[in-house]
């Protein structure tokens, strides 16, 4: 399945958000337009083993203290990295392919990197986290081999366009070549992999960090197009390292007040079953010790920090029941525990304050 064309009216404007100014790359976990949610209903039901989510990067955008460099990578590539992806599938992705697609790109002279951010100052790089908001990280969590792939086009109008299709050609030819050569074994690691997860019994991972190193990378000197190798301080998230793990729950349970959630989940490829009677039993639930506001153009709602207690609770008919023991379950991890970057709270959806009990209940497993 190809999507060649996810915002039209981004191509006509000749700008990256819709012809509201909504950027539709930061929507994949609010699902606000409906252009996203009917994007992640095909991409869900669909369940491909393996995504490409192609992109351009800005490749006169000037780096460091001075603005004395450009970035010189043909490409830029990324896994998905959050760690509630299974590990097999992780592997795949930053084994078999990203060493392939490396090797390829190499072998025709071109030039490629992890994708970052950053570089400006003091030269502090970013590789991308499990922030699940953008297009392949939202993908990875259908137990995927996602990849984002930035190619060199903005500002270039047409400079450079034989390099410039050769390397995303590259790429693509690489990704589907190692796919067809190797069918019958990746599709068993994957399958096997969906299964493992769904039936897993391991703690989730709800919030993680990156790990600082020190590293050279090539830049473009821009007075002279030359190649330079930097010193910098690069935060490396293959893998991240969780901070905070949770026991995975059994389900999750919430009353019929929030059919809101319930529709997002489903748009996203989460199994949600309505209530056919009263659930009445023992929960965890989580108690919001601090509530911090966050505004920006791409990031509001709130941070919370959260403490677990149990207590017993009625939902009444026409509530809500999301089983855990679901391919699709990541999905749900990221958006219904509450300090996840990419949860339901932090986009507001569910708003909270300090001293509330936050109204997702955590059926625990016996």
């Amino acid at each position: 399945m190809a999507l060649p064309r996810y915002n039209p009216d981004g191509i006509t404007y000749f700008q990256r958000t819709f012809a509201s100014n909504y950027d539709p790359n930061r929507d994949h976990t609010y699902l606000q337009r409906q252009q996203t949610r009917d994007i992640k209903t095909l991409l869900s039901d669909f369940s491909p083993h393996i995504v490409l989510d192609a992109h351009e990067f800005n490749a006169t955008a000037p780096v460091g203290p001075k603005g004395e460099w450009t970035k010189a990578q043909d490409c830029l590539l990324s896994g998905s990295k959050n760690l509630n992806i299974h590990e097999d599938i992780r592997g795949l992705t930053e084994g078999l392919f990203t060493n392939s697609i490396g090797a390829a790109l190499e072998k025709r002279k071109l030039r490629w990197s992890p994708f970052f951010n950053g570089g400006d100052g003091n030269l502090d790089l970013s590789e991308p986290g499990s922030l699940s908001r953008a297009g392949h990280s939202s993908a990875g969590l259908l137990q995927a081999v996602t990849f984002l792939l930035e190619i060199r086009g903005i500002s270039l109008a047409d400079q450079h366009f034989q390099r410039r299709v050769a390397t995303g050609l590259t790429v693509l030819e690489t990704l589907v070549t190692q796919a067809a050569e190797n069918a019958r074994g990746i599709y068993k690691t994957i399958e096997d992999a969906r299964q493992k997860f769904a039936n897993s019994t391991e703690d989730i991972v709800v919030t993680d960090k990156a790990r600082s190193t020190s590293v050279h990378w090539t830049f473009i000197d821009s007075k002279n197009g030359s190649l330079v190798d930097i010193p910098v301080t690069f935060k490396n998230n293959t893998p991240p390292v969780a901070n905070l793990t949770r026991a995975r729950p059994e389900a999750y349970v919430f009353s019929a007040a929030f059919s809101d959630v319930a529709e997002k989940l489903r748009a996203s490829g989460v199994k949600v079953e309505p209530l056919e009677h009263d659930f009445e039993g023992t929960v965890e639930v989580l108690k919001v010790r601090s509530a911090r506001e966050q505004s920006s153009p791409d990031s509001f709602g709130v941070t919370v920090t959260t403490r677990a207690f149990e207590k017993e609770v009625k939902i009444p008919a026409g509530g809500f029941w999301v089983d855990t023991r679901q391919k699709n379950a990541a999905v749900a991890f990221v958006t219904l525990e509450p300090e996840n970057s990419a949860s339901y709270v932090k986009y507001n959806v569910i708003p909270l304050r300090k001293g509330d009990e936050y109204p997702i209940f955590r059926v625990l497993r016996k």
